[in-house]
């Protein structure tokens, strides 16, 4: 009884606080819930939140009596409080980020339409943006044959919206209809921060839908219909579009005289479907495509110099400096490469200049021994080339933002200053396809007063990837760049030719005028540098494109006859061409590579004859490896000289198969990813046969949001837990939605509804004895943890044994998902505040991976690999400090008192829902 009457006591403190009160977020008037609106309407998520209504009008209970049917008959009676067939109240408590301006004034609603029905659209890829105009406000425009999430926000002068339908006309051809989804629907933000601030979502007024990538193509036009017929049209030519962009990424692990560095740190070599994806969603490309090289040692290495090393360099080295980082790994590896890709065969080892004919990049994480020993290269981008120690965080977005031609702190100096090099209230949020989430702007981490722009005096904004920015999202590991670079260089620098192998040239391009991808012939430009041999100044034609290749580099000096062939190095992406061949029988100066294959054919390609720049040229050249070649030999011809061989090497065999390169965008979507990705979720899955009651935390519940849809793809045990899973979901749908209609009732504490409440669980079979689980104390070397009001903030904090009272205040509610509230606040939970920061108290929320805490190995309290601690072992003054460190099974880890449940209506019972169980739960 002493547990229920401090269940009395929370109840009765939280009536007179207003704890339980409704929360923030706008109030939306009742609605029919509406499927998530894709090409293909699906069934409703078990989720999904729910409407608040108006407060004039209240739910209609049902009549006591049975009712006269028209022959005269009557109905069995109808139960006093039936399940409702709709949402009756919003669920939602959040702020709406677009529907305020930059001076935090309601935004106006633009019209977009043409019709009855005013509305403003937007699309949301990396960065949300307009139909038109988008230019003169800094910012890119919609991507073609990409993926958009639609938002519609209907004029709000004009009255209530129930519904809205979209109908989309491509090319003449219309697509099956969409059913929009409602504003309290829109996909959540990607928040990691677990704090008393409200949680922001993009819009609480724009209902959405996600365009198909085949959908999203110049001409395609909206119109959208709400259920009182009004109408509204977005005309095809009225949408400004950009090209379909695309980008290859191609990695490589580099050792100059030594091994080369290893590390979990190169993310887009190591797992190139998650980083492809992942950096995918950041930038405005219809396709991306992740390639990789084996592993390369160098025993020697040649410089534009001539010299050849074998040892060490001359020179001394640093991450940004060193003849072999310039002339072997930035020069011959990264760029010669892409020249390879391209048809060009040598070039200047000095120089590293290249025609960028395609969107492409090579990253190489480069090690050599110098002067003052072995030096780690990276912190580099630019020109094609990026030299780095990781490929993940801000260090890739930042140098390949050097390679699109963006410098630091960009629009810095543009009125007006200091806006446009970081976020601002209309730089863009993004839309994150493969979690169906949306990437905000804003810096979620601890706010700042100081710093400006701010929003609504709660959050900061981001920067931009090139002013230090950071990814500061629970679902990216890369910085999300600002509207103003990605409208300033981004997007121009991807318009580039694409491979393409329906055209007679290889290539397309996009003609802005057409709006069309069209046949292209790219030009080779005059160099000095780069030996261009095309016929009519053209680049050739590649002969296969996209396969397994082996790329031969290294150098040569055509005055001194000196010449290195590196080993031929594998990779799973790459061109080949017919090329020209050196002349039969000349007098003339030339130089070529033989290449011989099994079977006894032999390849001869021409490369430059004479001292481009500096002493060395480099060389660069692709063979098939399906193609099974053997060796490669290098020669120089003197003019009125014999040939020379000045190095030969022998190509690989019986290599293990390497992986595809990753492919991701258009009809490849987020594939790669799931494949990788759905048997993850499986084993989560799976684990929970063991679990009596299902939870899904952390990056299982990631999984689950991502991939549900695609259920049919498990095994039948996964799908069976799958279902288990969204059924309990949907129970809490169903029991929230009904203590919502009769609120009213419940805080009158009517004795009816609260008997048909405990009907309506038991029905919903959550019944359970006792209804919520005991208060229990949770103590520390008998020291007790306390929830109090520090600063104006409740805040647990661990007293003196001697202090300890077993107040309300003092002890603690676990549930079947881990999360652990205080008895006096119960709907505030222990939240891990990453790190050894303080764990804090915030507002339970079942999506907030850090309020899981898992109890199965008490006395320690666990998340991961860290534990619930006393800091510093020892209190001061009476008072200590509750952290999460590493576990250590030392006695300032090991807490009494507490003991996990499998109780299932703590966890599923919305905050506000609280008080009536609270109450029912002390009753006899």
């Amino acid at each position: 009884m002493k547990n229920q009457r401090l269940l009395l006591l929370a109840l009765l403190s939280l009536s007179l606080s207003g704890c339980l009160d409704e929360g923030g977020g706008s109030k939306k008037p009742n609605h029919t819930e509406t499927p998530p609106a894709t090409s293909i309407p699906e069934e409703p998520q078990p989720d999904e939140t729910l409407p608040e209504p108006e407060p004039e009008k209240p739910p209609v209970v049902p009549p006591l009596d049975p009712q006269p049917q028209p022959d005269g008959e009557t109905t069995a009676p109808a139960p006093a409080f039936p399940e409702p067939s709709g949402a009756v109240r919003d669920e939602i408590s959040a702020e709406g980020f677009y529907d305020i301006d930059a001076s935090g004034k309601p935004r106006a609603v633009r019209n977009d339409l043409s019709g009855n029905l005013p509305a403003m659209v937007q699309f949301v890829q990396n960065h949300s943006v307009d139909p038109s105009g988008n230019a003169a406000k800094n910012m890119p425009m919609l991507t073609s044959e990409r993926e958009a999430l639609l938002l519609v926000t209907p004029d709000p002068d004009q009255g209530e919206v129930r519904g809205l339908t979209l109908s989309v006309t491509v090319d003449g051809q219309t697509k099956p209809a969409v059913t929009l989804r409602h504003p309290d629907e829109l996909p959540e933000a990607d928040r990691n921060a677990s704090d008393a601030r409200p949680d922001v979502r993009y819009s609480r007024r724009a209902w959405s839908a996600v365009l198909p990538w085949d959908w999203v193509k110049p001409g395609m036009s909206l119109s959208i219909s709400d259920d009182r017929g009004r109408n509204g049209v977005l005309a095809g030519d009225a949408i400004d579009i950009a090209a379909p962009a695309e980008l290859v990424i191609n990695n490589v692990r580099l050792g100059l005289l030594t091994e080369p560095p290893r590390s979990n740190g190169h993310y887009m070599l190591l797992e190139p479907a998650r980083a492809g994806t992942d950096y995918f969603q950041t930038v405005p490309v219809s396709r991306l495509i992740v390639a990789k090289y084996d592993e390369v040692i160098l025993q020697k290495v040649m410089v534009a110099s001539g010299t050849i090393y074998d040892t060490a360099s001359a020179v001394e080295g640093s991450v940004y400096a060193g003849d072999m980082r310039e002339n072997t790994a930035k020069s011959t590896f990264s760029v010669g490469i892409n020249l390879a890709n391209w048809g060009v065969t040598s070039s200047s080892m000095q120089s590293q200049q290249q025609p960028q004919v395609t969107q492409s990049v090579v990253v190489h994480h480069a090690r050599g021994v110098y002067q003052n020993g072995q030096v780690n290269h990276g912190l580099s981008g630019g020109n094609s080339i990026l030299t780095l120690i990781d490929s993940v965080g801000n260090e890739f977005s930042h140098e390949i933002g050097h390679h699109y031609g963006l410098g630091h702190y960009p629009g810095q100096n543009v009125e007006p200053k200091n806006l446009w090099d970081r976020h601002h209230a209309d730089s863009g949020w993004g839309y994150i396809g493969h979690r169906q989430r949306m990437r905000a702007n804003l810096d979620w981490a601890k706010y700042k007063p100081a710093e400006v722009p701010q929003f609504q005096k709660q959050y900061n904004y981001n920067w931009d990837s090139m002013s230090g920015g950071w990814p500061g999202s629970s679902l990216s590991r890369y910085t999300h760049y600002t509207g103003y670079s990605t409208h300033l260089k981004i997007q121009p620098s991807l318009d580039k030719a694409v491979l393409a192998v329906g055209s007679p040239t290889g290539y397309r391009k996009w003609n802005a005028t057409t709006r069309k991808m069209e046949n292209f012939q790219p030009k080779q430009p005059a160099s000095n540098q780069v030996w261009y041999n095309g016929v009519a100044g053209n680049f050739p034609k590649p002969r296969r494109q996209g396969i397994t290749v082996f790329t031969l580099l290294g150098g040569y000096d055509p005055v001194n006859g000196v010449g290195l062939l590196y080993p031929p190095a594998r990779s799973n992406w790459g061109n080949v061409f017919d090329l020209p061949q050196p002349t039969a029988d000349a007098t003339a100066a030339q130089c070529w590579l033989s290449v011989d294959y099994a079977g006894g054919r032999n390849q001869r390609i021409a490369l430059a004859p004479n001292r481009m720049q500096g002493n060395a040229n480099k060389l660069h050249v692709q063979v098939a490896a399906d193609e099974n070649p053997q060796q490669a030999s290098l020669h120089c011809q003197a003019a009125g000289g014999t040939a020379r061989e000045l190095h030969r090497v022998s190509f690989p065999q019986n290599l293990p198969a390497i992986e595809p390169p990753v492919i991701i965008g258009r009809e490849a979507g987020y594939q790669a990813l799931r494949r990788i990705e759905l048997p993850e979720l499986e084993q989560a899955l799976l684990k929970l046969q063991n679990q009596a009651v299902p939870t899904l935390n952390g990056q299982a519940k990631v999984l689950y949001d991502s991939y549900a849809q695609h259920a049919a793809e498990l095994s039948a045990p996964a799908r069976a837990q799958l279902e288990r899973y969204r059924g309990l979901q949907q129970k809490a749908l169903r029991l929230n939605r009904w203590m919502d209609a009769y609120q009213a009732q419940l805080k009158a504490a009517d004795p009816a509804v609260e008997k048909a409440l405990l009907g309506f669980i038991e029905q919903l079979g959550l019944r359970s004895d006792p209804l919520l689980p005991p208060a229990q104390a949770m103590k520390v070397n008998n020291n007790c943890l306390r929830a109090e009001s520090v600063g104006g903030v409740i805040t647990p904090v661990i007293i003196a044994a001697a202090q300890c009272k077993g107040e309300a205040a003092e002890t603690w509610l676990t549930d079947a998902n881990g999360r652990i509230r205080n008895t006096q606040n119960p709907h505030l939970c222990l939240t891990d505040r990453g790190g050894s920061s303080e764990v804090g108290l915030s507002e339970c929320d079942s999506n907030a991976d850090a309020q899981s805490w898992n109890l199965a190995a008490l006395p320690q309290v666990k998340r991961e690999s860290r534990c619930l601690d006393l800091k510093n072992g020892f209190l001061s003054e009476g008072r200590g400090t509750l952290i999460t460190y590493n576990c250590t099974n030392g006695g300032n880890q090991k807490w009494q008192g507490i003991s996990r449940n499998d109780n299932l209506l703590l966890p599923l019972l919305q905050n506000r829902n609280l008080q009536p169980l609270l109450r029912l739960a002390i009753q006899p």
